[in-house]
């Protein structure tokens, strides 16, 4: 009897911390390829990949803490952007989603004037959290945006 509960607890940590990981692995290449290749966006975001690089000083974190990242960013006055980033860890990326969220009301505050069209955008803008993943996209229809999104992580 001790055997059989002993087997039932340890298989109950077992299952509790598998549920508490980091989710599941995200090819954020081919999430990128989907994401540009959907109709949510106004124009074909594809051609707006910006050097990794740039999304660090962007969103005020250090680039040290990101293994893997790909950043798309219209500069027209669309509002509309991709950042994927894979933190180096669950704990990073968590303090990367405040830096979205900022930068989210520093674009408002950017675009609000002559652009203001973007602000629905704006307020719309998907953020995901998945592990060390960092999923931030602004992007016309929202909606179609989600629906690729949650086909990775769900």
């Amino acid at each position: 009897m001790k055997r059989i509960a002993v087997c039932m607890l340890t298989l109950a940590l077992v299952l509790c911390l598998s549920a508490c990981g980091g989710g599941k692995d995200v090819d954020l290449n081919a999430l990128a390829g989907d994401l540009t290749a959907s109709a949510a966006f106004t124009q074909d975001m594809s051609q707006y990949e910006v050097d990794a690089s740039l999304a660090a000083p962007t969103y005020r974190y250090d680039a040290a803490d990101a293994t893997a990242c790909r950043y798309f960013y219209n500069n027209g006055g669309s509002g509309e952007e991709i950042l994927l980033v894979q933190a180096k860890d669950a704990e990073t990326a968590g303090a990367m989603e405040e830096l979205c969220r900022e930068r989210v009301e520093l674009q408002k505050a950017s675009l609000a004037n002559y652009s203001p069209d973007a602000i629905p955008r704006l307020d719309n803008a998907i953020l995901e959290i998945s592990g060390e993943y960092v999923i931030f996209v602004v992007a016309n229809d929202a909606a179609a945006a989600q629906a690729v999104v949650d086909g990775y992580l769900k």
